[in-house]
């Protein structure tokens, strides 16, 4: 039996293959031995018809054809109404299913053609469209924030930046971000109806979990459109600092008194001639640095060196500084000439490339002007951006076992406390020091897939832990089932369906402390923003489906039983005729 035919009651094909050949044998023997050779040929081929189609008749042959059952059309959210009318006139007995209903797409794999119309589906649902040919046609233009980019986490003392896309903006209208209270931090006006980038910051001075709101106002400062944004602001960390100077500059006399004032442990040592250093101990004991080696780099999170310093090195010490780097997780930061950064061994890990311009302003700083190296950093894998100015990297890390190796192009930031602008000082070093200092080591990490919970939908969650079978429950001590990825076995996936709106949790059975917090929205909050990203989703998932080898959808279908009765009807006439003639 080939691929494209088969018999549906297999199981009977040994069984009447027997029956067959026993019956075949047993009407030769009877035509041979009484009715002798008057025509033996034709009353043979007769019975062979009539034997053979009552077998078939039992095994019931099948052919694979392939299967259509007409075109769908599903509508979503957004979708145009036009568009349904016009596929209505062009496709007669159109089935047409409302995703927003809650009807299946599963069964829809036999359909000759399917049109989606509006924002689309979820991508969480796309899955039961695979490989099936879909036509996407995307709904109405959105208004709204349909892009949005900002740390759901963050420490006490950074400054909070919200980053977006606001799509056909009225103009003279405004956005405000506002705190909990409804007090507002941070604002912006319109000023025309062109797809406008906007930001908005505020500075985070408490630790919790808080909810800002962006809201949309009209001119008269109507309420249009508010959209929770959930923060979850830590205690900022005290690193414990060591700092390695070749020789004094202002750079590093500033820093040290920065760092000291925000109260981390720092220890300067600094090189006065060769062999000779003076110590600085600040908000910590004394400590015995002579020479570097493992036990003693064991004590801080972060070194900072230039690189004369790190070439200056001895072959001992820079081999426990790599040790404590991969090994121990310690962060290392080097400053320094850029040119340098090629000829440092086993620390040469970034690639600066020329430049022209001699000053930037940083994305997350667009009204500061900073003073740089003229190079910046070769965008390469692995390379971990921390400040970008058009797509240019100018600070960034590197991993390194379980450590970080870090660098910036910045020069002269002491400048910018002179000019009286502590707070672009403090968020530009304290972002370089949070990035490349050492990490705690924790069981487990959780990671959404998507930054936004809504109730009563799916909400998918990635953990990676070393534990061989990690069990996460919900706030409700609901047993949530995980699913381990195939190429990754530290990476773990499951899905929630939160019931109710806020903060909510999840836990580890394995360690009580460890838990992860997320916010749970309401339906109506960033409908745009949800819709744009699902209308992406769509467009690259249905294009994708459809421009790739698809299994053209086949069923077996048994052939008509007619067919075979109609054979033994007209050889058994046969046989009762040939006598007679």
């Amino acid at each position: 039996m080939s691929d494209s035919f088969t018999f549906l009651n297999a199981a009977w094909f040994w069984p009447a293959l027997v029956f067959w050949v026993i019956l075949i044998s047993v009407f030769i023997w009877k035509e041979r031995a009484f009715s002798g050779n008057k025509g033996f040929i034709l009353k043979i081929v007769l019975i062979f018809l009539a034997v053979s189609s009552l077998a078939l008749l039992a095994l019931k042959p099948a052919l694979l054809k392939e299967v259509k059952e007409g075109r769908v059309v599903i509508t979503t959210d957004n979708f145009k109404q036009s568009q349904l009318d016009s596929l209505k006139k062009a496709y007669r007995n159109l089935k047409v299913i409302d995703y927003n209903n809650d009807e299946s797409l599963l069964g829809l794999s036999n359909s000759e053609e399917i049109f989606v119309l509006g924002s689309g589906i979820p991508t969480y649902d796309l899955w039961s469209l695979k490989n099936i040919p879909v036509t996407y046609l995307p709904g109405q233009e959105l208004s709204g924030i349909i892009k949005l980019n900002y740390k759901q986490e963050n420490n006490v003392g950074n400054q909070l930046d919200v980053k977006g896309i606001f799509a056909n903006p009225r103009s003279k209208n405004r956005l405000v971000l506002e705190d909990a209270g409804g007090t507002a931090l941070d604002s912006l006006i319109f000023d025309s109806e062109e797809k406008e980038h906007f930001q908005l910051s505020t500075h985070l001075n408490v630790s919790g979990n808080f909810v800002f709101s962006i809201v949309e106002k009209d001119s008269l400062g109507e309420v249009l459109n508010r959209n929770t944004l959930p923060v979850k602001i830590n205690e900022s960390k005290t690193p414990r600092i060591l700092i390695l100077n070749a020789f004094p500059t202002f750079e590093i006399k500033y820093l040290k008194n920065f760092l000291a004032d925000l109260g981390h442990e720092v220890v300067v040592k600094n090189r006065i001639t060769t062999g000779r250093y003076k110590f600085e101990f600040f908000n910590t004991e004394q400590k015995n640095l002579r020479s570097l080696n493992f036990s003693n780099l064991e004590g801080f999170d972060l070194v900072i060196l230039d690189a004369e310093f790190l070439k200056n090195l001895s072959n001992s010490e820079r081999n426990a500084l790599l040790k404590s780097i991969k090994s121990s997780g310690l962060g290392l930061l080097i400053l320094g000439e850029a040119k340098a950064l090629n000829n440092l061994g086993d620390f040469s890990v970034f690639t600066p490339q020329s430049v022209s311009t001699l000053e930037v302003g940083f994305d997350k700083l667009k009204t500061v002007r900073l003073a740089i190296q003229p190079y910046r950093l070769k965008q390469e894998f692995g390379l971990a951006e921390i400040h970008t100015s058009n797509a240019s990297i100018f600070s960034a890390y590197k991993r390194l076992g379980q450590g970080r190796i870090g660098t910036t192009m910045l020069k002269d930031t002491w400048q910018l406390l002179l000019d009286g602008k502590q707070d672009a000082y403090q968020q530009i070093w304290s972002e370089i020091i949070e990035e490349v200092s050492k990490r705690e080591s924790i069981l487990a990490s959780f990671s959404p897939i998507d930054k936004f919970a809504v109730k009563d939908k799916p909400f998918i969650f990635q953990i990676r832990t070393s534990l061989e079978n990690p069990k996460i429950f919900d706030q409700n001590d609901r047993l949530i089932p995980l699913k381990q990825d195939l190429n990754a076995s530290e990476t773990w996936s499951g899905v929630t369906h939160p019931l109710s709106l806020g903060w909510q949790q999840l836990n580890m059975e394995q360690d009580s402390t460890l838990s992860y917090e997320y916010y749970v929205h309401q339906s109506e909050n960033w409908k745009s923003l949800r819709h744009f990203k699902t209308q992406q989703a769509n467009l690259k998932f249905f294009q994708e489906t459809f421009t790739s080898n698809k299994d053209i959808s086949q069923v077996y279908v048994a052939i008509d039983p007619f067919w075979f009765f109609g054979i033994f009807l007209l050889s058994m006439a046969g046989l009762w005729l040939m006598p007679k003639l």
